[in-house]
């Protein structure tokens, strides 16, 4: 009797996670050269989308896919004395091929998946680096100051370990900086979350240099 119970609430709860699933990451990331609040940038809001199916209390299938949204704004510190914007460039990847960007890294990617009770790990299919995305910006100021915040910069790049490739320039009293940036997309591990409809959670704020949020769906 002890077994036909156990049974029962085994296929009770795998009937109650069965289904399709949507879990989507929405987000922003600030891409800054600077340090300390100094400098300028650019904020740019991503999305991945993540679907995977469970059927008969088994991970059957799933994919993920990720992008950019075209929403970008600049960023100052102090407000005002830069000027920033996203522009057209291009990047070597690690294996010496030329890309445009902007580029996510991994546009569409396979998923894997385990359940442990109701709860479903998800493992994106990549490993290190993992996804990234890969953007060009500018950024313009006749501030004197400029000089200073240039040096500054490079040498926060190296103490932040900050994925940046820099190149300046003058045009009169302007001071221009092109930036080559690189910085990885969640997620970037397994990811850990119950099988509830409607779950959410949250990471960092709009006021954060990156914020995430996770917000899972049953979508059958």
């Amino acid at each position: 009797m002890l077994g036909l119970l156990c049974l029962v609430h085994a296929t009770a709860s795998a009937a109650g996670v069965d289904g399709q699933w949507r879990l989507q990451l929405t987000g922003h990331q600030d891409f800054f050269l600077g340090e300390g609040g100094f400098g300028g940038g650019i904020r740019m809001p991503w999305e991945v989308i993540i679907q995977f199916t469970i059927a008969n209390g088994e991970f059957l299938v799933g994919s993920g896919s990720a992008r950019w949204v075209d929403k970008v704004s600049g960023l100052s510190g102090p407000q005002n004395w830069f000027d920033c914007h996203l522009v057209a460039g291009t990047y070597l990847d690690s294996n010496l091929t030329m890309h445009e960007t902007p580029r996510v890294r991994f546009a569409g990617f396979p998923l894997a998946g385990e359940l442990e009770g109701d709860r479903v790990r998800l493992q994106p299919g990549y490993r290190a680096p993992g996804n990234y995305l890969a953007l060009t910006y500018e950024c313009e100021t006749d501030n004197q100051v400029a000089d200073n915040w240039l040096a500054r910069a490079e040498l926060g790049k190296q103490i932040l370990g900050k994925r940046q490739d820099v190149e300046t320039r003058h045009s009169g009293m302007q001071r221009i900086a092109r930036v080559r940036e690189v910085v990885s997309l969640p997620p970037e591990n397994s990811v850990d979350l119950p099988l509830q409809d409607g779950w959410t959670f949250s990471q960092g704020s709009e006021d954060s240099s990156s914020q995430v949020t996770y917000r899972l769906d049953r979508v059958d």
